[in-house]
């Protein structure tokens, strides 16, 4: 559309003819005028800065000017010429005047003052669009300011720019109103001072589009409040059954023959035999032995085929490379076969893997839980009597609920060897205690009838929940020396096994053995088997079974390394200590492995969200923890915002809540305070607060100064101008003696590791530690470690240390800020250059000696530190004792 740029005002003159122009000059101003008016708009201005003036001493807080005196007027002034103020010829402001152009202080925009009611508070002005509302102006002659309240454009200008009102940036502010109620409607009408409200109606729409998400909230509080908001969802809190988030890899592990196995990240590999191809996400490398193993993280999608032990994998560094990089595929333990799940075993129990390669560490992962079933007599005691109670101690065994009662003294009645053979007592039929209190159909002799030793225990309740075996003991009034053993074939049997380190080399032994530690219930013990030593018992062959014992507690022997399964009612025998014991229950767990050359990683959870004991998780509730729920946090409460929010950015069916982000703003300007109508100086204040100094000089006997006489008394404020130094500087209050002070420095050199990848991880944190470093457990792991014996440089017969490369590869990471730390160090850093200077939380195995020095001192019968009894020289100082 065309725009009008030419004024009607300036074409008058062009369009009347001759005699107007000559014959009514006035009429032609007239009509000129008349245009110009209707070409003209109209401003509302406030805050109108008035001239200076010269203003009269009063009293009080009133501020009167000297004015004219008013019949002193002249009688030609006009309402343009208002004001009688006298002003001083240095006078900053003046009023508005016409002709003077007014210049926006915001919008750079300028017009010409056609007319002045500042009366009225308007100026009429020629016509200009882009003034800003509430932006300051300021006249060119006259310097005067006042703020734009409104625009309002006469007729003529409003028909020339109708149409380039449909463009926010364009339209005029009484005008920018009709757009904002047309689509900005659901928004309050007063937004942040920084908000553009043209471009944000020209941008409404993709704020609108937003709604319901949290971009769209926050772009809705910066507008509004210039605030930052977060959109807390409950949902994210809730807890849900098996909602935890699993994650495992898959494994195989190579030993390079040519070129660097590690430039294959992000490469495809192939086996030559398989023909299987993976892509490489991610490698590890670390020295096995006298082997550099390479772990690769294959990417799961990408495996096409299956992977063989002992074939040769390859592949390139880039896809310009005219050599491949090739390794050969490693056996390391894959699944992991449960064939009896066993019992009483313990999480993290060390599991042997026999057989082909090295370094396997596989662990006791989860064990079951269960009731008790039997209670044990080991020893049956004396002086009981039936209904005695039995009081369980359920201490770290994860269950409880079990009770019990001594049910059978004196032993029953049994029929003669050769009568039968299907039981061991007489008990009555079955209806003949059908409504009695007590359970049990056993005819037992009467009381007194023998020395009241216990035979049965009745279990009222069996409990649950056990993962270890509770202690039991009998409460009785007379009797004492029975031992009972709690019982339960489902307590610790063998849930799953860990593969903490698959280790490498196992394709030599497709099957290699694993053997399970054993927890056996010994009765009759003739006395307390000693860790280390082996047993020997038989098992239901008859054939001879070793074992190597772990320990032994309330009647539990925990065995290692067994070669068979003890027998039930079998004698066992320790080899060391020759001490006996007869099994009363041996449930040995019994497994198999079969080795890969891909594997799965037993992995972990990556967050918690599944976990009972995580205390952020919520149980769902029917407001707010649920599904459809969100919290708004934002720097301003609910209720300035609320009703504007849900009209325009909420989510139908949804509950909203809102919460406060508490933000501080702390006020700490000192200010005067007044007294008797006059300001005291804060300077006053503070000695007002401080009304006495309280201090203590310290000094020496040395440094010149002398002991006050009352130091214990504090000055008053009166110290004649002393405030900066009221205490005199040749008196002290506090002597201090000096002692001498011997200082040792032992400098070493700070190890920094260099930005390097160790591992795949890079490691950029410098070290300035004392003791040892896996460089020197690299240096020493053949001989300073081990459980072979060595000898010292003074020690004659030499001694083991007792750690073994297991106990070393427990050894864990620590300080290098980065994924490594808490991973086991002993391959991943002893073998790398920049690794090895990383500080090892483990000592050195040493030798101790002891020597017996000769006394020097003047006792009688002891040497004497003379010249003709013992010298004080290497040749006759006495030697150290191993």
């Amino acid at each position: 559309m065309a725009k009008f740029t030419k004024k009607i005002s300036n074409l008058i003159k062009q369009q009347v003819p001759e005699f107007v122009l000559a014959d009514h000059p006035k009429f032609l101003e007239f009509v000129e005028t008349y245009y110009r008016f209707m070409e003209s708009a109209e401003i509302t201005i406030e805050n109108v800065q008035a001239t200076d003036g010269i203003t009269v001493e009063t009293e009080t807080a009133q501020a009167n000017n000297i004015i004219l005196d008013g019949s002193k007027l002249d009688t030609d002034r006009t309402q343009l010429d208002a004001g009688d103020k006298i002003l001083l010829e240095d006078s900053n402001f003046g009023k508005f005047t016409r002709g003077e152009t007014v210049t926006g202080q915001t919008s750079n925009a300028t017009a010409i003052v056609l007319s002045e009611d500042l009366i009225n508070n308007r100026l009429f002005i020629s016509a200009q669009d882009k003034f800003i509302q509430d932006e300051i102006i300021i006249g060119s002659t006259s310097t005067a300011k006042a703020t734009i309240s409104n625009y309002k454009p006469n007729p003529v200008n409003s028909i020339q720019d109708l149409l380039n009102f449909r463009d926010p940036d364009k339209a005029i502010s009484n005008f920018l109103t009709k757009f904002r109620n047309e689509f900005l409607n659901t928004l309050p009408e007063i937004l942040d001072v920084n908000v553009d409200k043209r471009k944000l109606i020209k941008n409404i729409r993709s704020v609108y589009r937003a709604k319901g998400t949290q971009k769209g909230h926050e772009v809705f509080f910066k507008f509004l409040f210039n605030e930052d908001s977060q959109t807390l969802y409950p949902r994210e809190n809730i807890l849900r059954v098996s909602d935890g988030k699993f994650d495992t890899t898959k494994v195989l592990r190579a030993i390079g023959t040519t070129g660097k196995l590690s430039d294959l990240v992000g490469r495809t590999i192939q086996g030559q035999t398989s023909t299987a191809t993976a892509i490489i996400e991610n490698v590890f490398q670390f020295q096995i032995g006298t082997n550099t193993v390479t772990e690769f993280i294959l990417n799961e999608e990408t495996i096409t085929g299956t992977f063989v032990t002992s074939e040769e994998i390859r592949g390139t560094s880039t896809d310009t490379s005219d050599t491949f990089i090739k390794g050969i595929v490693t056996g390391i333990p894959n699944v992991v076969t449960i064939t009896n799940d066993g019992g009483l075993l313990s999480p993290k129990d060390d599991i042997p893997l026999t057989g082909g390669g090295t370094t396997a560490i596989i662990q006791v992962g989860n064990i079951g839980s269960g009731k008790i079933t039997e209670l044990l007599i080991d020893d049956a005691g004396a002086d009981y009597v039936i209904g005695d109670n039995v009081t369980f101690d359920n201490s770290d065994t994860g269950g409880g609920g079990v009770t019990a009662k001594v049910s059978v003294v004196n032993g029953g009645i049994t029929p003669e060897d050769s009568t039968s053979t299907t039981s061991d007592h007489i008990v009555l039929e079955d209806e003949t205690v059908r409504g009695d209190v007590y359970t049990g159909d056993k005819i037992v002799q009467e009381s007194g009838s023998g020395t009241e030793d216990i035979t049965d225990i009745r279990i009222i309740n069996n409990g649950g929940g056990y993962k270890s075996l509770p202690t039991a003991v009998i409460t009785s009034d007379a009797g004492a020396g029975a031992k009972i053993i709690p019982y339960g074939p489902e307590i610790g049997r063998l849930l799953n096994i860990k593969k903490i380190e698959p280790g490498a080399g196992y394709e030599a032994s497709p099957s290699p053995i694993i053997k399970l530690p054993s927890s056996i219930v010994v009765k009759d013990a003739s006395g307390n088997f000693k860790v280390g030593e082996v047993i020997n018992g038989l098992d239901i062959s008859s054939t001879v079974v070793t074992a190597t014992v772990v320990s032994f507690i309330n009647s539990i022997l925990k065995v290692k390394d067994a070669t068979g399964e003890f027998a039930e009612t079998t004698t066992i025998t320790g080899q060391t200590t020759t001490i006996t014991g007869v099994v009363m229950k041996n449930d040995l767990a019994t497994a198999t492995v079969n080795i890969g050359a891909v594997v799965d990683t037993e992995g972990s959870f990556i967050n918690e969200d599944g976990f009972v004991s995580e205390n952020t998780m919520k149980i769902q509730d029917s407001l707010y923890y649920q599904d459809f729920s969100y919290v708004i946090k934002v720097a301003r409460t609910i209720n300035d915002w609320r009703d504007s929010f849900k009209k325009t950015m909420h989510t139908a069916g949804f509950y909203l809540a809102g919460q406060v982000d508490i933000t501080n703003k702390i006020d700490l300007k000192t200010r005067p305070r007044e007294q008797g109508g006059q300001l005291v100086p804060f300077t006053t204040i503070l000695n007002t607060l401080f009304t006495f100094i309280i201090g203590r000089r310290l000094g020496t006997n040395t440094d010149g100064t002398t002991l006050r006489a009352d130091p214990q008394i504090a000055l008053s404020d009166n110290l004649q101008g002393k405030i900066s130094a009221p205490y005199d500087s040749t008196k002290r209050d506090v002597t201090i003696t000096r002692a001498p002070i011997g200082i040792r420095m032992q400098s070493r050199v700070t190890r920094f590791i260099k930005p390097a990848t160790t591992s795949g991880v890079t490691v950029r944190t410098g070290f300035a530690s004392t003791g040892p470093y896996f460089h020197s457990l690299n240096r020493y792991a053949n001989t300073r470690y081990g459980t072979t014996t060595f000898t010292g440089n003074t020690s004659s017969n030499g001694v083991s240390s007792g750690i073994t490369f297991r106990r070393l590869s427990e050894i864990l990471v620590t300080g290098t800020r980065t994924s490594l730390d808490g991973t086991p160090g002993i391959f991943v850093l002893s073998s790398h250059e920049e690794g090895q200077k990383v500080k090892i939380n483990f000592t050195y195995p040493a030798e101790v000696f002891t020597f017996n020095p000769v006394k020097f001192s003047n006792t009688k019968g002891n040497k004497k530190f003379s010249n003709t009894t013992i010298k004080w020289s290497q040749s006759t100082q006495a030697q150290p004792n191993p």
